[in-house]
């Protein structure tokens, strides 16, 4: 371990030394007029007044997978400059987002306003003085709403630093899970029917289903159907024991009777469910190929009606059911309720956050610190909100008893083609910042995908608290933790492989005995005062 440990290091020295000099934050607000003094300089206009000038901001997102979005060629950022007088100008990292950003604050090089994930990054931008405080700015210039309201308050206590001001917008935000939700057993629905369409409660209830599909030999199109298919990844590896009444959200769970954030995998649910995958493993009922953990195969199954059952994300069948609904009516799959692990049990299954997933900053180096938390203070009211989701009233949506509402076939057209339609019209054309409750999904969508979700959201809990810790990669329990994850798959798929109920709990033992000699209890004390730290702060 010291030698990885000591290589790790190495090699980030090298990439920041390669790096520094082809970095380029983009630090230079263009404008034609407002405020271009030095680094951190504050404008004095203020409360919401803007001047007739336009005050372009460089705005970086932190992922190689950003595609740069050009302000202006849409109705909706159009009309948020008209009523900010501000435009925001999108790049991307060229690489990797992490080891940029790490560069960019060795050299104080970094841009106005970044989009970040949570975590280390964000943390040392925050430690090192480099970002403004959110709510620090809307005080200093009036801008009252946008702290507590427009951002909710139980938003910003858990994303509050803790030095209890708050560093970040989040991308997205909710009260309850809305649109976060999607974990389900889905059936499918032409084999449900010839099976009686039986009540699904519990885990036996679906042990019980299961054995009289493998039973009945199905096949589609020559393709043979297996009982059971599994999104194989540690995602679903993590949450599907929740069934069994747990609460596990992001490799970890909340010990309550010793105040502790543990791992998972010492959650006897986790014995439980990795018990049960064992016996469908020896009856055969699950697709070997799942064992592949390989996307395309996984999408090939949805698409050709494989798996007569499956743990899996409701949404992504949506698609897979418009095909094969062409070639019956009948092949489709759909979401059932949770059944629950064992008797007296509550089922869960995912764990929702209500803070997305990264955050935009305004950094140290904003030459018009007033004009950007002005844009945000409009972007995340009502007002601004509206405009991202809905796109220009009269155009694509229409008021009704104050609520907007999508025009007849819009929803449809953004269907067709998202990302041309979304240009056209600007409907969520940015996908930034934004607070579900006014997501036209929920109102648009058709019945059957809004039962889906309905159906995924009522096994929701609330996993915020855990979902937002995260552990410094350079810290010895950083570097712990990175071990350990890299073979958690492998090492679970032997223990699920294994020839006996017994030699589960065996494989299992040795596992996680394997885990605590590589610093899995460091890690989880690294969680646990973070945890506290959090809860302090709110």
């Amino acid at each position: 371990m010291n030698l990885k440990k000591g290589m790790l290091a190495s090699l980030n020295v090298i990439m920041i030394a390669a790096l520094i000099t082809a970095c380029s934050g983009g630090n230079n607000t263009e404008s034609t007029g407002g405020n271009t003094g030095n680094s951190g300089n504050k404008s004095n206009k203020g409360n919401g007044e803007k001047s007739g000038e336009v005050v372009t901001v460089n705005a970086m997102w932190m992922y190689d997978w950003f595609k740069e979005k050009k302000w202006g060629v849409d109705p909706v950022t159009k009309k948020l400059t008209e009523e900010t007088g501000v435009q925001l100008k999108f790049s991307g990292p060229g690489g990797n987002g992490e080891e940029k950003a790490n560069v960019m604050l060795v050299s104080g090089d970094y841009p106005e306003v970044m989009w970040m994930d949570r975590g280390p990054i964000w943390d040392k931008y925050v430690s090192s003085g480099a970002l403004y405080a959110i709510d620090e700015l809307a005080k200093e210039y009036g801008f009252n709403d946008l702290v507590g309201k427009y951002i909710p308050q139980h938003v910003v206590d858990s994303l509050k630093h803790p030095d209890g001001h708050l560093y970040g917008i989040p991308n997205w935000f909710n009260d309850k899970g809305e649109f976060a939700l999607g974990k389900s057993v889905m059936v499918r629905n032409d084999i449900y029917e010839q099976m009686g369409s039986p009540e699904i409660k519990t885990i036996q209830d679906l042990e019980s289903y299961l054995y009289k599909v493998r039973d009945s030999k199905p096949t589609f199109n020559g393709v043979k159907v297996y009982p059971l298919g599994l999104d194989y990844n540690l995602d679903f590896m993590i949450e599907t024991p929740n069934l069994w009444g747990s609460k596990n959200k992001e490799f970890r769970y909340y010990d309550e009777a010793n105040k502790q954030v543990k791992f998972w995998m010492y959650n006897d649910s986790t014995k439980e469910y990795l018990r049960w995958l064992n016996k469908m493993f020896l009856e055969k009922m699950i697709d070997p190929e799942n064992f592949s953990n390989n996307d395309e195969k996984r999408n090939e199954a949805y698409n050709k009606g494989k798996w007569a059952t499956s743990f899996s994300y409701v949404w992504d069948y949506w698609g897979p059911n418009v095909v094969l609904k062409k070639a019956d009516p009948k092949v489709f799959y759909k979401a059932i309720p949770a059944p629950a692990g064992k008797e007296g049990v509550t089922p869960y299954f995912q764990g929702y956050g209500t803070v997305g997933w990264n955050v935009s900053v305004i950094t140290k180096n904003a030459k018009n610190p007033e004009a950007i938390i002005r844009f945000f203070n409009h972007y995340m009211s009502p007002e601004g909100q509206i405009a991202s989701f809905y796109g220009i009233e009269g155009e694509t949506y229409d008021m009704k008893d104050g609520v907007p509402m999508l025009k007849d076939g819009v929803y449809d057209e953004k269907m067709k083609d998202w990302e041309a339609y979304g240009l056209k019209t600007g409907i969520r054309h940015l996908d930034m910042n934004q607070n579900q409750k006014y997501n036209w999904e929920g109102v648009s969508e058709s019945p059957d995908r809004k039962a889906d979700r309905q159906i995924a959201e009522a096994a929701g809990f609330d996993g915020t608290a855990l979902g937002i810790l995260s552990i410094d990669p350079t810290t010895p329990e950083g570097i712990a933790w990175a071990n350990i994850k890299s073979g958690l798959l492998p090492d679970i798929t032997k223990i699920i492989m294994a020839k006996s109920p017994e030699e589960v709990d065996t494989r299992l033992a040795e596992t996680l005995k394997k885990y605590e000699g590589m610093g899995l209890k460091g890690v989880e004390e690294a969680w646990t005062k973070q945890y506290d730290e959090r809860q302090a702060a709110k």
